[in-house]
């Protein structure tokens, strides 16, 4: 079967960001992630034996009328796409017409709102055919080649003589060894990588999925991938990055497991062979401060970690409580000083508009990036996605001031209420916060520290036209 995998156009300023995002949102540059599901994906269709294709208009600014013409000649069998919440209204656009310019193709998608709408989507767009829920890379092989007996397929949702077939939830894949690596031929990855990259060629890899945390807010293990944790074998991601290497000749990775450091074995060992197999590689995690250590750390600088993203959230004790961080401001700080002492690059990341934000917790969260003083630190404006804890309580509780899907993009302000803060303050807020983080002479020294030669120095002027772009886009009024 000939499938197409497809980004199409996202109409709207800036760059929608569909793929491989927690945050889902638009930015203002093109430092788009890698999307790596997409790739994972493509993989498991050659595997099967399936002829595959890949579109991406919003990383190739093709226009509407060009990525039809694509479609136009490739003429598919069948078609895949990613859906997200604030894109949802374009998604089901850019799908009716993906259907009458294919010549009818089956069009499959997957992706967080569908997952957690799957049978109001097939209502509400009668060419979408068929949704995967969850881990849509890992089924969607499995999909294509029963097509004739897709009720005994878990996890998907469906038309069946003009009814609407739902088949449950679907395991989680425990034995991600069995996977093969993402296809980065078929879905290319030398356009996507982070502005904060040192070294290329970049690429992202996964080693684990799931998460074992219960951030009320988080997307990922709320609508997609579980609380359980799953680890793929450190032998196992070690072959991919040997893999890599022979093959690209990569220089750098990022590691975006929701949380990298859960395991500290498993990590140190990652670490120490790493060394063993002479593998000279600059990489990125993400982590947390109530699970890293000084001994971690230290394995963790020596293999090559350059840079640790802790998600700090809030400089509220009462509103990390409620969005169940599970940890203190104590160790928030002891962690970023222990990051920054053993020479990691340490990036906070720090939320606004929270339900239970107020004036008061919004400066505590200002004024904490402030004393941590990371050599990195990005804001944004919390988006309680469908599929999470807090979109349902603010649900039920009638918070929820979006009127349209479209809102949940960030550069329309928050989607829930707050006590004292409109909208619109509140994204002048996050721009303010932006330029009085960044415009201090104690982040310029610290910058200034963390430039030891030519990739560096190039890093950190990516990261500053980077900046400017965020500030201004969010300085421009948004517009659906």
């Amino acid at each position: 079967m000939k499938v197409l995998i497809i980004n199409p156009p996202w109409p709207g300023k800036g760059y929608g960001t569909r793929s491989q995002n927690r945050i889902i949102k638009r930015r203002g540059d093109k430092y788009l992630q890698y999307p790596i599901f997409l790739g994972y994906s493509a993989a498991q269709l050659w595997r099967a034996g399936h002829k595959v294709f890949y579109i991406d208009s919003v990383m190739n600014d093709l226009s509407p009328d060009e990525t039809w013409a694509h479609v136009d000649h490739l003429r598919p069998d069948a078609i895949f796409m990613e859906t997200t919440t604030p894109s949802i209204k374009f998604d089901y656009q850019n799908i009716t017409i993906m259907k009458e310019r294919s010549g009818g193709a089956l069009v499959l998608s997957g992706g967080p709102h569908v997952t957690v709408f799957s049978a109001e989507a097939l209502q509400e767009c009668d060419a979408l055919d068929i949704v995967i829920k969850q881990e849509f890379d890992i089924r969607i092989a499995q999909v294509l080649d029963n097509l004739d007996n897709l009720t005994n397929i878990p996890g998907i949702t469906f038309r069946q003589n003009g009814q609407i077939v739902d088949t449950g939830t679907a395991v989680l894949c425990e034995d991600l060894d069995s996977l093969p690596f993402p296809d980065r031929d078929t879905i290319p990855f030398e356009r996507y990588h982070e502005a904060w990259y040192s070294r290329l060629p970049f690429i992202n890899i996964m080693t684990s999925r799931g998460c074992p945390y219960r951030c009320t807010f988080c997307l990922w293990p709320n609508a997609m991938y579980g609380h359980k944790q799953r680890f793929r074998s450190v032998n196992n991601v070690i072959d991919e990055l040997k893999y890599e290497i022979e093959r690209r000749g990569i220089r750098e990775i990022n590691i975006d497991d929701g949380t990298f450091t859960t395991n500290k074995a498993r990590v140190i060992e990652f670490c120490q062979k790493l060394r063993s197999n002479q593998i000279n590689l600059l990489w990125t995690c993400n982590g947390r401060v109530d699970n890293v250590d000084k001994e971690m750390l230290l394995e963790m600088k020596a293999s090559g970690c350059k840079m640790i993203r802790y998600g700090v959230e809030s400089g509220s004790p009462e509103v990390l409580k409620r969005i169940r961080k599970g940890y203190t401001l104590d160790q928030v700080q002891h962690s970023f000083k222990l990051t920054q002492e053993v020479g990691i690059i340490a990036l906070g990341g720090f939320m606004f508009g929270f339900p239970y934000d107020t004036r008061k917790t919004v400066e505590q969260t200002l004024q904490l990036a402030k004393d941590l003083n990371p050599d990195m630190a990005q804001f944004s404006i919390c988006m309680p996605y469908p599929g999470t804890t807090m979109y349902t309580e603010a649900l039920e509780a009638g918070k929820i001031v979006a009127k349209e899907w479209c809102e949940y993009d960030m550069t329309h302000g928050p989607v829930v209420e707050m006590k004292g803060i409109a909208r619109e303050e509140l994204r002048h807020i996050l721009s303010r916060a932006y330029r009085e983080f960044h415009f201090r002479l104690a982040y310029f020294w610290r910058t200034l520290r963390n430039i030891h030669n030519l990739d560096e120095f190039r890093r950190v002027m990516r990261s500053v036209l980077s900046l400017l772009s965020v500030i201004l886009m969010h300085r421009r009024e948004p517009k659906s």
